[in-house]
């Protein structure tokens, strides 16, 4: 799923960081999963609450006013961690996996928000999947695979 994506980052040396938080860090973990990834990766946070996210930097009005469950915050999180790592490319994720979040009402089981920085040129991206029968795992799985075939589309155009 990602080897493609993570080899052809290697060959350009385009470094890369994530901010994940409904994927608990398999984006960071699948890339460290092809060698040689250490060449472009610097770094990810993984901030699962709302607290982290804004201790990390986000502005808690973009997650107020947005919700975090929101293109705003999920453009955030890719300007923060780029901002953090000084990276090219900056990937951030928020979303639901296992349930509805009662802390956040609105939220809606299997919908995810994703935003790619890719030399200054921010791309927005809304994942919504009927996911009643499929495990957290699976779920955080087929989340990480979307982000994957945007990287791997968008990082394609620079060949």
């Amino acid at each position: 799923m990602s080897e493609k994506t993570v080899r052809r980052l290697i060959s350009q040396n385009i470094t890369i960081s994530f901010m994940e938080s409904c994927t608990g860090g398999l984006l960071a973990s699948l890339f460290t999963d092809v060698s040689g990834a250490s060449a472009v990766f610097t770094g990810s946070l993984v901030t699962y609450s709302n607290q982290q996210k804004i201790r990390a930097g986000i502005d808690p009005f973009v997650i107020e006013k947005y919700g975090v469950y929101s293109a705003q915050t999920a453009r955030e999180m890719a300007r923060t961690c780029q901002k953090i790592y000084k990276t090219r490319v900056s990937v951030g994720i928020t979303g639901t996996t296992g349930n509805p979040d009662p802390a956040n009402p609105g939220s809606i089981l299997g919908e995810a928000f994703f935003c790619i920085i890719f030399d200054g040129k921010e791309e927005d991206f809304h994942i919504q999947k009927d996911v009643e029968k499929m495990s957290r795992p699976e779920i955080k799985e087929f989340f990480a695979r979307s982000v994957y075939d945007a990287l791997d589309k968008m990082t394609g155009e620079f060949e």
